[in-house]
């Protein structure tokens, strides 16, 4: 998953690190010892408050993922930050002579309005390393549990496949991320089972997949027909603080011939704000032969799906949120039927589940491959599609942020969340 960074400049003892770096198109970062940092931050178009910012820097040692940090800011208050390693497309810092280890500091402002610049001090440490960090993960019977304060915020489900009978095949043909509402402790999301077993709160796949000799070969990694499935390999990286945790793993797609036919990284990452839960989901697909992804905007790409009881129940009082406007109750849009619905910067459902209004707001990454074609249904199952080439030298890499929290939004709303993704605060570190 993908926070994207603070954009940033940095100044050296000269300047052909940073030259360097613009050059190639490379974050350029300080070395330091391991801090104080001075950091000037430019809010520029975007209301940054309560929202999280990143700002890489350089470090000394093995400063481990999810080590505190303190935050200090002009009137003298302190907020609480985190170290965290790169995320899983972000490209690697230039290195110097001297450089240290890359590390992405993070932390949120109270108030940070659109147009103000304001310079901080950033210190490794501080009051919150004295105590458990406020976000751990657990691991249950064949999932993961990230949780907040003891409360579970997201899950990641790794079933085993059991290919015994159909009911067990069926239950383990794919991995998938759960969402909660930490608060109420509400499951937000759908599992097995229900209309369209194959939905299953946030989950990537693709339902038209040619691989092969000839390209001839064809499978559904999205249903999951015949023997084709995707099977969790295992978890690569995990970490947890006071205020982000990150899971990254290893994901098999197997093709309808039961052959390996890509290799997916995945990873999550999760941010506990003041508003809501920032999720950010990123994917690096690779393959040792050329691939042809296809689908359609209902059966492939990245989506979100809602609890079973919005589809039993409550449908009727699900709406959308897009840029352009507020849709009416159980109105939804889709690519063909409208030609036009490509390349949604973001779009949002919001549903019922267990009396409690929610909205989730989807953000494409700027540098996701197009056409995106879009997809929506009244049971807030949405997300967006696009084909792809996929060859040992191209692999395919995606991130979306999704934005959960209790309650409407309006439209301003979901597009300052969207625009902070997508354009995000310019950071010069010293």
């Amino acid at each position: 998953m993908h926070v994207p960074r603070a954009q940033h400049a940095c100044h050296c003892s000269g300047l052909a690190l940073l030259w360097l770096a613009t050059v190639l198109g490379l974050p350029a970062t300080v070395h330091a010892a391991n801090g104080p940092w001075k950091i000037e931050l430019q809010a520029g178009k975007v209301d940054r408050s309560g929202l999280p910012i990143r700002v890489p820097v350089e470090v000394e040692g093995n400063l481990p993922d999810g080590s505190p940090a303190q935050v200090l800011l002009p009137d003298g208050t302190r907020v609480t930050g985190q170290f965290t390693a790169p995320t899983l497309l972000e490209a690697p810092a230039a290195k110097g002579p001297q450089a240290g280890t890359r590390r992405d500091v993070l932390f949120m402002l109270p108030t940070f309005p659109a147009g103000t610049t304001l310079k901080v001090v950033l210190e490794a440490g501080g009051p919150a390393a004295a105590q458990p960090p406020r976000l751990a993960w657990k691991e249950q019977a064949g999932g993961i549990d990230l949780e907040d304060g003891g409360k579970p915020l997201v899950r990641y489900e790794m079933p085993k496949y059991d290919p015994s009978d159909n009911e067990t095949r069926e239950r383990t043909y794919k991995p998938f991320h759960h969402v909660f509402d930490p608060s109420r402790g509400t499951l937000l999301t759908k599992g097995d089972g229900g209309q369209y077993t194959h939905h299953r709160g946030i989950f990537f796949g693709y339902n038209k997949i040619r691989h092969g000799a000839d390209m001839q070969t064809a499978s559904d990694c999205w249903h999951c027909k015949g023997q084709a499935r995707q099977e969790h390999k295992n978890v690569l990286e995990q970490a947890a603080g006071e205020l982000e945790a990150r899971q990254r793993v290893a994901i098999d797609w197997i093709g309808s011939d039961a052959a390996l036919v890509a290799s997916e990284t995945r990873e999550l990452e999760v941010i506990p704000a003041p508003g809501g839960t920032a999720i950010d989901f990123a994917s690096r697909l690779t393959a040792s032969a050329p691939v042809r992804l296809e689908g359609d905007p209902q059966h492939s790409g990245v989506h979100f799906r809602a609890a079973q009881e919005v589809a039993a129940s409550t449908k009727g009082q699900t709406y959308y949120l897009r840029p352009d406007r507020k849709a009416a109750l159980g109105e939804f849009r889709n690519w063909p039927a409208d030609p036009t619905y490509i390349n949604a910067p973001w779009h949002a459902a919001s549903f019922v589940v267990k009396g409690q209004r929610y909205t989730v707001v989807r953000v494409n990454r700027p540098a996701n491959p197009g056409e995106a074609r879009m997809s929506e249904r009244d049971y807030a199952r949405f997300g967006s599609y696009f084909e792809y080439d996929l060859r040992p030298d191209a692999p395919l890499e995606v991130a979306y942020r999704w934005w959960v929290q209790p309650g409407e939004m309006t439209l301003e709303q979901a597009a300052r969340i969207a625009a902070d993704y997508a354009d995000p605060v310019r950071a010069t570190v010293r």
